[in-house]
């Protein structure tokens, strides 16, 4: 065998086998998390979204303060069997499998809680449960925007009727 042949093979070989680990990764962490939520991660809960604001977070420049949007806040009603470990567990299981390649479909681009360089932190609240997502450069903050509204609208693009309107 050549350099590059045995170079080549060896690039190959690696990728195969980081692959391969990726997604046994992937299969550890998803380990008794249900279909729909393997698939549809946090998006599993879109029936229950009760509001969807921009994260706003005040800077200061010198002595001038100044707002800037870092992301956005999903506010979700509490169901039962659902819990801040159980929505954090089920996001690991999605993150997991999309970083393995191994999700598929139109719910994979337009899901907000995948978009490289974004966080996601749950947290409870009175009512149910607050996902902050946050992304680290602007672009990335309108996309999760975009795909968050998106997912407050129904097929015809009319909101959801929310609780805090109530």
């Amino acid at each position: 065998m050549t350099t590059k042949v045995k170079a080549l093979f060896s690039v190959v070989v690696v990728g195969v086998v980081s692959s391969l680990a990726a997604s046994a990764s992937a299969d550890d962490v998803c380990a008794g998390v249900p279909a729909k939520e393997r698939n549809l991660g946090l998006l599993a809960w879109r029936n229950d979204i009760v509001s969807v604001t921009p994260l706003n977070e005040l800077r200061f420049a010198g002595k001038a303060k100044y707002s800037q949007t870092e992301g956005v806040i999903i506010k979700l009603r509490a169901t039962p069997g659902t819990s801040v470990p159980w929505l954090e567990r089920v996001n690991s299981c999605h993150l997991a499998l999309a970083g393995s390649g191994r999700l598929a479909g139109d719910e994979a681009t337009a899901d907000p809680f995948i978009l490289a360089g974004t966080t996601v932190r749950v947290s409870e609240s009175y009512a149910g449960y607050v996902l902050t997502v946050r992304a680290a450069k602007p672009a990335e903050v309108q996309e999760i925007l975009q795909r968050s509204y998106a997912m407050t609208s129904t097929p015809d693009n009319s909101k959801m009727a929310s609780l805090e309107a109530r």
